[in-house]
């Protein structure tokens, strides 16, 4: 090699991700330096080969099972998920942050998983280097911690399953405090608050606790709806207004839940060639509605529809129609009036908010105070003691 050339030479060491200009450079010092000894002709060849080489490498690279249908893009939004979402997507576009360390906490069903996959996703998109795992896939890195702290961004589902396991305590703890300092950045989600975490220490806690916490909270009908309305154009299935009304109110599911009856729907529409009407849907989910419960209320209900000329399932679905909306109103005076009801219980048979049945019961008293007709009405479904608890 010539040594002044050498001499006069600086050779700059880079790191972090680089662009291909940058390995060039590098690739044009080892071909005039490096091969001086080759001819020209062969050191061509040699650094064509690497340049090839480097074309196919990416610039990135990623660990875990990404799937690639979880987007942002069709994770449905409402109230109780918005906030939570847009804080995620602010932590990962915004290059520099005053936290380092995300934590979402929400049932199950409820979405989170999907959450991270659409972070994945996002991350594809900007060649950012990330892992996505739970803690039980983890343990096989526990002592390669070195090989984590390269990830520009860890993504953790389910840390629930870190419990009792004392060597990932410790290396999360260290993943923690590498993230705290600034060098990358952790999403992790959970059923619990970290302090709620069984079986870890209060140091693992402590660390965890430091976290941007946010909620996703229970669904409620309305984000439920738009959830069947988007789960049934992917299965292509063809449901009645009413019966997606039905299904949305069923507060009791999760996602997996409303996911696993609208299959159900889709299967028995497949196999009988006929579509899913009201009733159909009503016997299918029966095992989990309030009508249902050790506290029924479905014959009284049924002599309330008769009473008014209105069908049961009418009565209990969400049709804002003059005529259900009575019945149902004079439904729900009574049974407070009547049964002693609370509030909350009758918003809950109903799938109602409670200031719905406050509004209910208090148009059913002021209409009782002039109109004769209904008294008789409401007179006769009070002296029925056929669906007293």
């Amino acid at each position: 090699m010539n040594k002044n050339r050498a001499a006069g030479s600086r050779l700059q060491i880079l790191t972090g991700p680089q662009e291909e200009s940058h390995q060039l450079d590098l690739l044009s010092f080892v071909s005039d330096y490096a091969l001086a000894d080759l001819s020209p002709e062969e050191k061509q060849g040699r650094t064509s080969i690497v340049k090839k080489n480097i074309a196919k490498t990416p610039a990135y690279h990623f660990q875990g099972n990404v799937d690639k249908s979880k987007t942002f893009s069709n994770f449905c939004l409402g109230n109780s998920n918005q906030f939570a979402v847009e804080a995620i997507k602010r932590f990962i576009f915004n290059d520099k942050s005053d936290f380092n360390m995300m934590y979402l906490k929400a049932s199950s069903g409820l979405g989170k998983s999907h959450i991270l996959h659409a972070v994945a996703n996002e991350m594809f998109l900007r060649k950012k280097t990330f892992t996505l795992s739970s803690p039980f896939m983890m343990s096989l890195l526990i002592d390669n911690f070195n090989a984590l702290k390269f990830y520009e961004f860890i993504l953790i589902d389910d840390i629930e399953e870190i419990e009792g396991n004392s060597e990932m305590l410790k290396l999360f703890c260290q993943l923690i405090d590498y993230a705290q300092s600034g060098r990358m950045k952790l999403i992790i989600t959970g059923s619990k608050l970290p302090k709620e975490l069984n079986d870890c220490d209060d140091r693992f806690k402590g660390k965890l606790s430091a976290a941007l916490i946010h909620n996703v909270f229970e669904m409620n009908n309305v984000l439920a709806y738009e959830i069947v309305n988007s789960k049934c154009e992917g299965l292509n299935l063809i449901l009645p207004e009413s019966v997606k009304e039905l299904v949305s109110n069923q507060l009791d599911f999760n996602v997996y839940g409303l996911e696993s009856l609208l299959h159900k729907f889709k299967n028995t529409s497949d196999i009988k060639s006929r579509e899913i009407t009201f009733k159909m849907a009503l016997k299918e989910i029966k095992d989990k509605n309030i009508f249902y419960s050790q506290d029924d209320f479905t014959g009284f209900l049924k002599i309330v529809a008769n009473s008014f000329s209105v069908s049961f399932e009418g009565l209990i679905s969400t049709d804002r129609r003059k005529e259900f909306a009575l019945a149902r109103h004079v439904a729900m005076y009574v049974l407070k009036e009547k049964a002693g009801l609370s509030l909350t219980r009758i918003s809950k048979l109903f799938n109602k908010d409670h200031s719905s049945v406050i509004y209910a019961v208090t148009r059913i008293k002021k209409q009782l105070e002039n109109d004769l007709k209904m008294r008789d009405k409401v007179l006769k479904l009070l002296s029925d003691n056929s669906f007293l608890l």
